[in-house]
């Protein structure tokens, strides 16, 4: 799935209150593409990295890493290439992400992350109730560790895991991936193995044409008669006009010679393919009767010269299914000079990473083959079963991701490691670290071995690793090498270098195979008994030089091996397929799907409006059949409109393998806008093939101070806790009022702006008068309590907040220790302040961990409470309590569900203030003239300038309404594009002036 997407749907996850940073950068973990991300929660100020991991899928939930005082991070730059790796540590444990440095945005991210933990670093942690907003998200994360652990991670093999059984894109899809995976599991009944002999010579021919004889080369095989010719040429073409113009007359010359030197009477071969690349060029040979046992054979190549796209250094491969194994063959030069290691390390991965192979389809028509039914199944069992475990499933990957957009063409490809059996040759020129004369003093002593100690392409006699240093050919092997160097000879001699240079001798020209750690054994997957010395897919039996060659500078090498390749017999493998579809069809006849559900009542007991609410239930498989189900919240025929916008199923839907379960997270969200007394709605579970299900989701709604529009808070003096929901739904949405609601409001005062944010502003203008203070910076315990305060009509206690002591007595806190309902206040003793009797109670803790709203009073009794305000501003100053305030105060203006300022009347009156004044409701008008007066009263003191608070308030105040159908507050700001945020922060900042003349 394409990033954007998978972010837009990430972010439909996210609550009201809950904000995703517009920068992300791109990983790999676990062989895994990751997305590293961070959201914020508004409300308590709070950053998490939430790392996703992206497939064709679809975007899920990796890892949560909050940034609290346990986080840690560090950078560790590598030396191979432009990547390096993010090191995260929290609580002992550790995860390491690679990231390419050469992301648009790596830098725009990394300073935002390390400004929010250097931001971070000072906090107060609270364990019980810090990120408790996490909890919403800890049922959507997957282990990566616990599925890939086993897959050994490297950049230049990087392995896609394999055909997993937790694939459920869609009912039939899934019916195909069981099949093939017990394929898989069973082809040791159908799997037969052919053994072949595999001759690979490599030459760098130094421009020269071929005008000797190589008969003798290319049969001086010691192992048996090779029934696979596979020879790769190095600088064949030397010519400038090389670089320019397509000339194949080179490759045909010695294509022909190849040819006169491989054919005898008793032998025939013929070409399978050539590929060239100005001075690399590759030829395969089969034998005649082989012929018919090569298929899907594609070429290509990738130049690493200059620029990244001449052909003077760079690779040519050819890739075949032989029987029923892929095999490809990549011939290379890479970068020359004894110091270059690093620039042929750097070839390497381009070839790597680069070096592509097209997917063949069985015939011209693809249509045909990607069929209504799919695949073609000989080919998707073919090139899935058979790969199974072994390389990677990439094609399956891509396949599926085009079934699901239903495009009508397919363009996928391989890379080298797509393969069952890869080799590797060529002039790699890794040189030998020791100077020329030492290196053939050794020579002349017959001592290789010791030679091989200063060979850069670091020599164990089998596993290859450049100096132990940069990881290159992971992996790979190579045969004992026990001939002289190849390189460098005065041409027309067996003898060393004697020119000017006398450039010292070295093992240039190689042959390497790779063999994947996690690949299976021959005899895991036959029923033939192998020796340990057969049971492998690649066996050496020669490697040496031919010095007899002497029109080049290097001498040709010879390598032999035998191979096995898997054969499948079609007559065991249809009897195994036809059995495994009947086992399936027989569970599919005779089961129908078998669905439980934890709980058909989801009752959420109260919930506050402005604040989503989640529960989970779990619905599991106990069938014997995939189960597709889809859960519905819509009476819509086709489910296009929800008929409950306030509710959020997610996953709404997905196919569940036997005996497995999902978790399924229901939200709710209720605002003012919503005209509902309270939540009593049924979601339909459908299950395919099986019996409809019905949840009931019951809530009874509580008010919240915040989300309440301006008009009704006007209107109201006594505690929220006063007015039923019901009342100010009514209120809201301007309706006849009910008697009950007349009887409420009848001895209430109207007041020109809402008194809860009066309170607030007054508090600012009293007392944040010494030090700027910020508007997004405050603490989440002091908030709490400021919160609390408002919502209850309860006086704030400022000395408490700006010295650390109360204004109260604690001597008859003890009498509130058994308080448990607000009913309970009146009965004690009248000389306890209103303040005391504030009792956040000894919170009993909801069913559900994700009920957030409750869940942060958890224990916390008001002796606690103050507690922990009055250690935290006599440790801290007053600032704490004036950024919690500040921030609350944003906290208003965001949330009203009608902006201060519709941005559709700015629109239309907003060039002038009295003209924009005069078109808005009395409420709103009187508010945003008490804002612009608190704000010149901000400046007055010239802590926060006007350019600061106009970027702070502009947007706040004039911005469009809150779609909470959408359930997207986060993104009330980025729903102005740029040119439009600047013009509103223009006229707010000509507002101020209007209302506030400038100093003179």
């Amino acid at each position: 799935m394409e990033t954007k997407k998978s972010l837009v749907k990430f972010r439909s996850l996210l609550r009201l209150n809950e904000k995703l940073d517009k920068t992300y950068l791109k990983g790999i973990a676990y062989g895994q593409s990751i997305l590293i991300t961070i959201v914020s929660n508004i409300t308590t100020h709070e950053y998490c990295l939430f790392l996703l991991e992206n497939s064709f899928f679809g975007v899920s939930i990796y890892k949560l890493l909050p940034i609290d005082e346990n986080f840690q991070f560090e950078i560790q730059k590598k030396s191979t290439n432009n990547d390096i790796i993010w090191i995260f540590k929290r609580n002992n444990k550790e995860l390491n992400i690679t990231i390419p440095m050469n992301q648009q945005n790596y830098k725009m991210f990394l300073s935002k992350f390390e400004s929010i933990i250097e931001e971070k670093k000072n906090d107060e942690y609270y364990p019980d109730f810090s990120f408790n907003w996490l909890n919403n998200y800890k049922s959507y994360e997957t282990n990566l560790e616990e599925k890939f652990s086993y897959i050994i991670e490297t950049e230049e093999n990087p392995f896609i895991h394999p055909l997993s059984y937790e694939i459920s894109l869609n009912y039939r899809l899934s019916r195909e991936c069981w099949i093939a995976r017990q394929l898989a599991i069973e082809q040791k009944k159908f799997i037969e193995f052919k053994k072949l002999n595999v001759f690979i010579g490599t030459w760098n021919v130094n421009g020269r044409n071929p005008d000797c004889s190589l008969k003798m080369w290319l049969n001086s095989y010691k192992n048996k008669t090779p029934d696979i010719y596979v020879i790769g040429l190095q600088e064949m073409d030397l010519s400038k006009e090389a670089y320019i113009i397509t000339n194949n007359e080179k490759e045909t010359m010695w294509c022909e010679k190849i040819e006169e030197g491989i054919n005898t009477m008793n032998k025939k071969y013929i070409k399978i393919a050539s590929q060239q690349m100005i001075g690399i060029c590759i030829f395969a040979f089969v034998k005649k009767e082989l012929r018919k046992a090569i298929s899907n054979v594609s070429t290509s190549f990738i130049g690493c010269g200059l620029m990244g796209i001449m052909g003077n250094k760079g690779a040519s491969g050819i890739r075949m299914m032989i029987y029923d194994s892929y095999v490809c063959f990549v011939n290379s030069h890479l970068a020359h000079d004894s110091s270059q290691v690093q620039r042929r390390n750097d070839d390497y991965k381009d070839i790597c990473k680069n070096l592509l192979f097209p997917f063949l389809p069985p015939n011209e028509d693809i249509n045909n083959y990607y069929n209504g039914t799919g695949f073609n199944r000989e080919q998707f069992y073919t090139e899935t079963m058979l790969r199974f475990n072994i390389t990677s499933n990439k094609w399956l990957n891509n396949i599926c991701q085009e079934d699901l957009k239903e495009k009508e063409n397919i363009k996928l490809n391989f890379n080298i490691f797509d393969n069952d059996i890869l080799f590797w040759f060529g002039d790699l020129n890794y040189r030998l670290n020791n100077n020329g004369d030492q290196i053939k003093e050794l020579i002349s002593q017959g001592k290789i071995k010791d030679l091989l100690e200063y060979d850069q392409l670091k020599y164990d006699y089998k596993l290859i690793n450049e100096k132990n240093k940069n990881q290159v050919f992971t992996d790979f092997y190579e045969n004992k090498i026990t001939f002289k160097p190849t390189y460098k000879y005065d041409i027309g001699t067996n003898i060393f270098d004697t020119s000017e240079k006398k450039r010292a001798p070295a093992f240039c020209d190689r042959v390497l195979w790779y063999k994947s750690p996690n690949i299976l054994k021959l005899s895991e997957i036959s029923s033939i008994n192998f020796s340990s010395e057969e049971d492998e897919w690649v066996i050496p039996k020669n490697y040496d030089s031919y010095e007899d060659l002497t029109i080049s500078d290097h001498k040709p090498i010879i390598s032999e091996f035998e191979i096995n390749v898997r054969k499948i017999n079609n007559e065991k493998y249809l009897d195994t397929y036809s059995q495994l579809i009947k086992q399936l069809d027989r569970h599919e006849n005779n089961s129908i799907p078998v669905i439980s559900v934890s709980s058909f009542i989801l009752d959420f007991g109260t919930i506050t409006n402005n604040i989503s609410s989640t529960r989970s239930l779990v619905i599991k498989n106990d069938g014997k059949v995939l189960s597709t189900y889809d859960l519905i919240t819509s009476i819509d025929a086709n489910n296009s409109n929800p008929s409950f916008p306030w509710i959020s199923v997610k996953p709404s839907s997905n196919t569940i393998y036997p005996g497995e379960s999902q978790t399924i997270n229901i939200t709710l969200t209720i605002t003012t806008e919503i005209s509902l007394k309270k939540i009593d709605e049924i979601i339909i579970l459908r299950v395919e093939n099986g019996n409809d299900m019905f949840i009931n989701v019951k809530s009874e709604i509580i008010p919240n101070i915040f989300g309440i529009p301006i008009e009704v808070l006007c209107q109201i003096n006594k505690p929220l806790s006063y007015y039923p929901w019901d009342s100010l739904l009514e209120l809201s949405n301007k309706k006849e009022l009910s008697d009950h609601t007349k009887k409420l409001m009848e001895n209430e005062e109207f007041s020109s702006i809402p008194k809860s944010l009066y309170i607030v502003i007054d508090f600012l203008m009293k007392y944040g008068r010494d030090e700027k203070y910020s508007f997004n910076n405050g603490n989440l315990i002091i908030k709490i309590y400021i919160m609390y305060c408002l919502k209850n009509n309860i006086d704030l206690d400022t000395n408490l907040l700006l010295f650390g002591r109360s204004s109260f007595s604690d001597s008859n806190l003890s009498s509130l220790n058994n308080i448990t309902s607000i009913e309970s206040i009146n009965t004690i003793s009248s000389n306890i302040s209103k303040i005391e009797k504030l009792s956040l109670f000894d919170y009993q803790p909801s069913e559900s961990k994700n009920n957030i709203t409750e869940s942060v009073y958890k224990n916390y009794s008001l002796k606690e409470i103050k507690n922990k305000i009055s250690l935290i501003v006599k440790k801290n100053g007053k600032l704490p309590s004036i950024n919690s305030m500040a921030e609350i105060l944003m906290k208003f203006l965001y949330e009203f569900p009608i902006a201060i300022v519709p941005y559709e009347i700015f629109k239309k009156t907003g060039q002038k203030f009295q003209t924009l004044y005069s078109s808005l409701p009395p409420s709103h008008a009187s508010t945003l003239n008490y804002i612009i007066c608190y704000i010149g009263d901000t400046m007055s003191y010239e802590l926060i300038s006007k350019d600061e608070l106009v970027k702070v308030f502009a947007s706040a105040i004039i911005r469009p309404s809150i779609d909470y159908t959408e359930k997207q507050e986060h993104n009330i700001i980025n729903s102005v594009t740029a040119s439009k945020k600047e013009k509103v922060e223009n006229f707010f900042r000509q507002y101020i002036d209007e209302v506030i003349p400038p100093k003179k």
